[in-house]
């Protein structure tokens, strides 16, 4: 599990590199990037659960108040960054473990990460920094981290943290008036949910999926 780890550690530690270095690339560098982290959580294996967001944003490279260097955390960490901490998708997380009456355990030994490792101010700036990225084969190479880092942690259910990670991650397209979305991807369950910026919108409907889901068995 830490080799195969240590593999998608090392391309994306030599991606960084070369995009650092890259003169042509610095503008794009400076203007949007703000850090890379893959993951926000320990790495276990056979979680129930694994949630994967559009892409990290700034708070800790705000919160440090460093503007000239930016975030690099390739190892995982050492607790789970939604056991504890305030900002709203952590709370609002919690709030829909509560009313899906799942233990907070489960919550405490998942795994999260993003589609994109690349952290940004803002969904705008993700996709001016995706464009400037084309050649580097930015998206092939995040599907296949993402797919690879699945592939290593097995979870029973992937929760999707917003519309767009759903249909970018299932390559599949949702209603505008679906709150709620869900699909089946082999032996996983892929649930989503809309957002309205960090609010899950109704997070009732999104519990009852999640409690039927995992009643269901294997």
């Amino acid at each position: 599990m830490e080799n195969q780890y240590s593999e998608i550690k090392l391309e994306v530690e030599e991606f960084l590199t070369k995009f650092e270095n890259d003169e042509n690339q610095s503008i794009a560098f400076k203007k949007y990037f703000r850090g890379i982290q893959i993951l926000f959580t320990p790495l276990i294996h056979k979680p129930k659960f694994m949630f994967i967001g559009i892409n990290p944003g700034a708070g800790y490279y705000n919160y440090e108040g460093n503007k000239s260097k930016y975030v690099k955390r390739l190892s995982p960490m050492k607790n789970t960054e939604y056991i504890g901490q305030e900002y709203r998708l952590a709370k609002e997380t919690r709030k829909l473990f509560k009313l899906s009456g799942i233990s907070q355990i489960d919550l405490k030994n998942s795994v999260k990460t993003n589609y994109y490792f690349l952290a940004t101010k803002n969904t705008s700036d993700l996709n001016k920094l995706l464009v400037n990225l084309k050649d580097y084969n930015i998206d092939k190479k995040s599907e296949k981290w993402i797919t690879k880092l699945i592939v290593i942690v097995e979870p029973e259910i992937i929760i999707c943290e917003g519309k767009s990670i759903f249909e970018k991650f299932t390559k599949s397209k949702v209603s505008e008036n679906d709150e709620v979305y869900y699909f089946e991807m082999g032996k996983i369950k892929v649930i989503g949910y809309k957002r309205k910026f960090s609010n899950i919108v109704n997070k009732e409907k999104v519990a009852k999926l999640l409690r039927e889901k995992l009643s269901e068995k294997l």
